[in-house]
C-alpha cells in the first residue's frame, strides 16, 4: 500500500501545483477571472479527491462506507457549485463582450463536462441509498444504476480535465513555464485517476453483492490489484 500511499500524495502534489498557478497568476477579481479559478478548484481539486474516494470507498462496508458515501457526495457537491460559479463567470462574461458561446474546442468540451458533472451528481444522489430515492428504481437495477453513476463520474472527471488541457492550451497561463507545469500537472492528475481506475477493484463479498445490485455489505472486501 506504500506505493498507493505515495501516488495519492504526489496526484494531491499535482493538484496543488495547478491550484497555486492558476489562481496566482490569473485570478485578478475580473469577471472571467472567476472562470478558471472555480474551474480549477471544482474540478483539479474538489472532483480529483472525490473520484479517488469513491473508488476507495468501493472496500468499505457498514457505518464507514456510509461516512465515506456522504465525505464522496459532499465532495462533488462542492464541486458542482464551484464549477457553476465558474460556468456562470465565462457565460456573463462572454454576454458582457458580445462573444459567441461554445465555438472553441475548449468551450464545447468544457460545456460536455458541466452537463455531465450535474447529471453524475444527480446518478450520485439517487444512488446513494441512505438518501432512500433509489427506492423507486426496480431492486434489480440498482447495481445498473451505481456502475453508471461511476463510470459517468470517470468520463465527466476526464472531460473536465481535457477541457483545462485545451484551455491552457490558449495560452491564457504566462509565463510559459507556469503554462507547461500546469500542463504536466492536469496529465498527472488524469493519468494517476486512471491508474487507480483500472489497477484496483474489489474482491470480496462486497464486489458480489454489488453485482446482484444491492446496497447492504456483510462481509468486507479488500481493495487489491486488479488481475488480468
Amino acid at each position: 500500500m506504500g506505493s498507493v500511499v505515495g501516488l495519492v500524495l504526489g496526484t494531491r502534489a499535482a493538484t496543488a501545483a495547478v491550484v497555486f498557478l492558476v489562481t496566482w497568476r490569473m485570478l485578478d477579481f475580473s469577471l472571467f477571472s472567476y472562470h478558471p479559478v472555480c474551474m480549477t478548484l471544482g474540478y483539479a481539486l474538489m472532483m480529483s479527491e472525490a473520484v479517488r474516494a469513491a473508488i476507495f470507498f468501493r472496500g468499505t462496508a457498514g457505518e464507514d462506507r456510509v461516512r465515506k458515501i456522504t465525505k464522496h457526495m459532499g465532495l462533488n457537491l462542492l464541486a458542482l457549485a464551484l464549477v457553476t460559479v465558474g460556468f456562470i463567470a465565462i457565460y456573463k462574461n462572454k454576454v458582457r463582450l458580445g462573444k459567441e458561446h461554445y465555438q472553441s474546442k475548449h468551450g464545447k468540451v468544457g460545456l460536455a463536462a458541466f452537463v455531465s458533472t450535474f447529471v453524475v451528481v444527480a446518478g450520485g444522489i439517487v444512488s446513494f441509498k441512505k438518501l432512500g430515492i433509489i427506492e423507486v428504481v426496480p431492486e434489480n437495477l440498482h447495481g445498473l444504476v451505481k456502475r453508471v453513476h461511476r463510470a459517468g463520474g470517470m468520463v465527466a472527471f476526464l472531460l473536465a480535465l481535457a477541457a483545462m488541457q485545451l484551455g491552457l492550451l490558449t495560452g491564457a497561463l504566462n509565463p510559459v513555464p507556469a503554462e507547461r507545469v500546469a500542463q504536466f500537472a492536469v496529465a498527472a492528475i488524469a493519468l494517476s485517476t486512471l491508474y487507480f481506475w483500472y489497477t484496483w477493484s474489489d474482491n470480496g463479498a462486497y464486489a458480489k453483492l454489488d453485482r446482484d445490485g444491492k446496497e447492504q455489505v456483510t462481509v468486507v472486501s479488500h481493495l487489491v490489484p486488479r488481475r488480468n
